[in-house]
């Protein structure tokens, strides 16, 4: 089974969203958040952004969905969300999606019945990424802004794009970019989360496959470094032959493993 093909998941019985809605238009696209609502006897305010993978390139926000409906289960609000892909959109074009569904969501605290401070975010591959950025501190703002958001699930993310040198997949890095490292450096290393973590940056649980073929076990190995070195909590999981994109699954016997801990994880941050 290959469980990083879109057509898995989309053709796979998965709850339906309490409801959908654009949290942004641009360029005569809207940008769509499904959206799970929490029952009101086990609602406790935290609230979950899942961000797919896809290489920046492909995927879809319903890759997510059966993790978002158990997470509603347990009181969370949870939502999955779009972001513009390339080659339509360069970065900063992804991550800044993800920032304005961020802002989408903590403005509708309130008609959400969810804490603004207690925002999680998940993601997988490209999301895994776009995750990790929004966990450490923003370097685009003058002066830089620290992560709002409150505690991350990175399943192998890629973190240090100029690290990728000459790895087949460096090709997806140059098209989310928008020109090779050469051209465009500046660009790749403020990409790059592991180069902009400090003391500020948000709590992280990591996963990777030590023998992914698709991103390298270092770039997770490296944010894991970092984030120590910060002294900021991580917890790391190598997930030994898990493969990529295995995660979308919740039949994926990784899958059926890591999902406790990161229950476990998320009720630590988001959960009073």
């Amino acid at each position: 089974m290959n469980y990083s093909d879109p057509a898995y998941y989309l053709n796979t019985d998965v709850p339906l969203p309490t409801r959908s809605e654009s949290f942004a238009r641009i360029s005569d696209q809207d940008l769509i958040a499904d959206i799970f609502m929490p029952r009101d006897e086990v609602r406790h305010g935290g609230a979950v952004l899942f961000l797919h993978g896809g290489g920046w390139k492909g995927g879809h926000r319903c890759g997510f969905r059966w993790h978002a409906h158990r997470l509603s289960l347990r009181g969370y609000l949870a939502c999955t969300i779009d972001y513009r892909l390339v080659p339509a959109a360069l970065f900063p074009a992804a991550l800044d999606d993800c920032r304005t569904a961020l802002d989408w969501l903590i403005e509708r605290a309130k008609e959400f019945q969810i804490q603004p401070d207690r925002i999680g975010v998940v993601g997988s591959s490209a999301g895994g990424h776009l995750a990790a950025c929004l966990g450490v501190v923003d370097p685009t703002r003058n002066p830089p802004r620290p992560p709002r958001v409150r505690c991350v699930v990175d399943v192998h993310g890629l973190h240090d794009l100029p690290l990728m040198g000459n790895h087949p997949n460096a090709a997806l890095c140059e098209a989310f970019i928008g020109g090779s490292r050469i051209e465009k450096q500046e660009l790749w290393e403020l990409a790059s989360p592991v180069r902009h973590v400090n003391s500020d940056a948000t709590p992280m649980l990591i996963t990777h496959d030590p023998n992914d073929q698709a991103v390298p076990y270092i770039q997770s190995a490296n944010l894991v470094d970092a984030l120590c070195r910060a002294g900021r909590p991580v917890q790391f999981i190598p997930t030994l032959d898990s493969g990529h994109g295995f995660f979308y699954s919740p039949a994926a016997p990784w899958t059926q493993t890591l999902w406790p801990i990161v229950v476990e994880w998320l009720d630590r941050f988001l959960i009073r």
